[in-house]
């Protein structure tokens, strides 16, 4: 007996495969699921009867108070968070040995399962219809135990909104912005015992032959504000005829803010180059500057020299952050609990590179700032369409703060960093193409890698009128994005006591 399968090169053959994986991957899942399916069945099966009765669901002897049974015997065990219940001790045992897995990984296994089914129904039900991995639902109620009943309700909440745009980042990112409406104070707490383990680890014996690994662990101004210099001195650097690519330059740049001078020679030089002149390698200070930082051997005594340079101005510039802020956030004040009467604000302003934060630390951080420019919202809805390729700065923006990350399915890079394709191809206007074909409605972010997929590979895609994108692969398969809904509202904030 023999069968026949068509062949890797035609089109049948090709969508076989790709109808396999998916097949497989479905009843991976599915698998996966039936797994967390069992175990919180028999989670519920043996939860004892009352605090006196932990072993009542295996034995009909209750063991007498202060016996050696009762002392060192099965006990009722809490093994997830508020709200869940406590499990007899020895049924993570008997189930562990039947899955083949150690104790910590089950009690891990069925502590995730009981968040899932009481604290996060709506992920769970995902998870059950197979829109959300097992192992995201898994990370979801491990990142949010913590959290009392109240906050985990609206994690799930955020969980639930685009569930495909689900990861593991995303998911401690949403969970993190539930605990700051629900807690601020542990949220500063909890900030502040972050910034106590600050650090900048230099390991040598870890690099490779002549290079060494540098760790930092640094406040999200500070890091945000290093960011930014390390990119601010790389373009330098490269404007000044640096030969490295981007991450060559932005390491030279951390090597030139070891030595406080050679970076303002550096800086400075940027104002010496002219942009509009041909630059002279033998004799432009501009590029010497810029060989130096490149090829100077590199010395732990930089900056140590005692010796003075000539004064340096410093490039300057701005940093742009967008957050996402609402009335309700803005104008949600509460008196301080230590009875001083000073007014705080427990709102939280949502950033997509730094993520949400509460308003009272977004307030300090603008008060550090020199000058603050406040942009309006960007209505997207009132753009007009425009007769040219490439759209304006304000469309531009607005497109990308709508979308945030690449709309090709499970992709999470940020809109920023990605760009903007025309949904319906671009046609040129004295080639016979229509006027007005760049429109927010036909723009998208795409990330470098699924721009070049859909330019010259044969994926398609549309807006839908909810929002969401429908591709089309190039073996016929349609996936739709998540819609556009609106996004879940924080519970009502608790009065303090």
């Amino acid at each position: 007996m023999s069968t026949t399968t068509p062949a890797l090169n035609s089109p049948a053959g090709t969508r076989s495969v790709l109808d396999r994986a998916r097949d497989a991957m479905t009843v991976r899942r599915r698998a996966e699921v039936e797994v967390l399916e069992a175990a919180l069945v028999w989670a519920h099966a043996h939860v004892p009867a009352g605090e006196d009765d932990a072993a009542g669901w295996r034995s009909d002897i209750i063991h007498t108070p202060g016996s050696a049974a009762a002392l060192f015997g099965e006990r009722a065990t809490p093994i997830a968070g508020d709200g869940t219940p406590a499990v007899a001790e020895f049924a993570v045992t008997e189930l562990a040995a039947v899955l083949d897995i150690s104790h910590e990984a089950t009690l891990s296994l069925v502590g995730d399962v009981l968040d899932l089914a009481h604290r996060l129904p709506r992920t769970w039900a995902l998870v059950k219809e197979l829109r959300v991995p097992v192992h995201l639902g898994r990370e979801a109620a491990r990142q949010s135990r913590d959290l009392d009943v109240d906050a985990a309700a609206h994690a799930d909440r955020l969980l639930s909104w685009r569930p495909r745009r689900l990861n593991p980042h995303r998911v401690g990112v949403l969970v993190h912005e539930a605990r700051l409406y629900a807690d601020p104070d542990r949220a500063i707490a909890d900030h502040d015992q972050a910034l106590a383990a600050r650090r900048v680890e230099v390991h040598h014996e870890e690099g490779a032959p002549g290079s060494s690994e540098v760790f930092m662990t640094l406040d999200t101004a500070d890091a945000a504000a290093f960011d930014s210099t390390v990119s601010t001195m790389a373009a330098t650097m490269r404007a000044l005829g640096h030969p490295g690519d981007l991450g060559v330059r932005r390491a030279h740049a951390v090597g030139v803010l070891a030595d406080p001078q050679q970076a303002l020679d550096l800086l400075a030089a940027a104002d010496i180059a002219d942009p509009d002149r041909p630059l002279d390698p033998d004799h432009d200070p501009a590029v010497c500057v810029a060989e130096d930082a490149a090829y100077a051997t590199p010395t732990p005594f930089r900056g140590w020299s005692g010796g003075g340079g000539r004064d340096g101005g410093t490039a300057g510039g701005e940093a742009v952050v967008v957050f996402h802020v609402t009335d309700r956030d803005l104008l949600d004040t509460d008196t301080d609990p230590d009875g001083s009467g000073l007014l705080r604000r427990d709102g939280v302003a949502r950033s997509p590179k730094l993520g949400p934060v509460l308003t009272a630390r977004l307030h300090s951080w603008l008060l550090t700032a020199g000058t603050v420019t406040i942009k309006p919202v960007l209505d997207i809805h009132a753009m007009p369409a425009v007769d040219q390729h490439d759209p304006p700065a304000r469309m531009a923006e607005a497109v990308r703060l709508r979308d945030e990350t690449c709309v090709y399915p499970r992709c999470g890079r940020r809109a920023e960093v990605c760009d903007l394709d025309h949904v319906d191809e671009y046609v040129p206007m004295d080639q016979g193409g229509p006027p007005g074909q760049t429109h927010p409605d036909n723009l998208a972010p795409l990330c470098r890698r699924h721009h070049r997929a859909k330019t010259f590979g044969r994926f398609a895609y549309r807006r839908l009128a909810d929002g969401s994108y429908e591709w089309t692969l190039p073996t016929g398969t349609q996936i739709t994005t998540d819609p556009h809904t609106l996004r879940p509202a924080p519970p009502p904030k608790r009065r303090r006591t």
